[in-house]
């Protein structure tokens, strides 16, 4: 698996497909190999895809610095320059979507179009997770990682789509208990999450937006969409019907389809 030098770490990447790059940031604890196949499907005819694991998750690795949103988007730009690409589109999902928002608003001549999905702009202005959710996150705590992933699916998916794909899900869980992440990154990116606020900065957002949620999201409300389209001057956002926090596993088809509509109108860069 390939690795790239970022500072003091190396990153693990990928990157396949065709067309202009598409750099996809994963969300808290996730890894490279958690987008799912079905969504990358849909994604590689359009789309030289880079997905990757952030720090301190699947290969990658994670130093002694304090794990911040604003590091992660800054090893972001350090992987497109260390692949030799100038500018892409980007898509993150999550506390990906967060690191996003960083990313554009600090290298926004990295970013050409941008889609933003099932996240928010921070805890001090964003709606919370409802409080049950909160508590099956803490119940996670210093149990194998088999078990927490379990209960992660019960606030990332719909009841339903556990039931009918528990084989896809099976599959998920399998490629990250290869290399499991460490608890201690979980705590670390928990908490850069909780330091994540770009309220007030949203309005510099330049680049074309599309934000994306799930309508039965049980992990961050729908209603943060709206708060992220009036902050994002000219963005759009598309509601996708019946999915929970992991959209593009329960949807990937109409996911995907989002995704490529939206960036094909995005002017290429002068």
């Amino acid at each position: 698996m390939p690795l790239a030098k970022i500072g003091d770490i190396s990153l693990e990447y990928y990157v396949e497909g065709q067309g202009p790059p598409l750099l996809m940031i994963m969300g808290f604890l996730g890894q490279a190999s958690s987008w799912g196949e079905p969504f990358l499907e849909g994604l590689r005819p359009h789309f030289t895809t880079i997905t990757f694991s952030n720090r301190g998750c699947g290969l990658s690795q994670i130093d002694a610095a304090p794990v911040t949103i604003r590091l992660m988007a800054d090893d972001t730009a350090r992987l497109l320059q260390a692949l030799g690409i100038e500018r892409a589109h980007v898509l993150g999902i999550s506390m990906g979507g967060m690191i996003a928002q960083e990313l554009v608003l600090n290298h926004a001549e990295r970013v050409q179009g941008l889609v933003l999905g099932c996240t928010n702009c921070g805890p001090a202005h964003s709606i919370q997770s409802p409080p049950e959710s909160m508590i099956k996150m803490t119940q996670t705590m210093n149990v194998p990682p088999e078990q927490r992933a379990r209960v992660f699916w019960e606030m990332t998916v719909t009841p339903e789509f556990v039931d009918r794909e528990s084989a896809f899900l099976d599959d998920i869980l399998a490629r990250m208990l290869e290399q499991p992440t460490p608890w201690a990154v979980f705590g670390r990116q928990f908490a850069a999450i909780q330091g994540h606020d770009t309220y007030d900065r949203l309005p510099q957002v330049k680049a074309p937006t599309l934000i994306l949620h799930g309508d039965r999201d049980a992990l961050v409300p729908v209603g943060n969409a709206g708060i992220l389209q009036e902050r994002i001057q000219g963005s759009r956002a598309r509601i996708i019907p019946g999915a929970g926090h992991c959209f593009f596993w329960e949807k990937p088809g109409e996911s995907g389809e989002a995704v490529v509509e939206f960036l094909a109108s995005v002017p290429a860069p002068a």
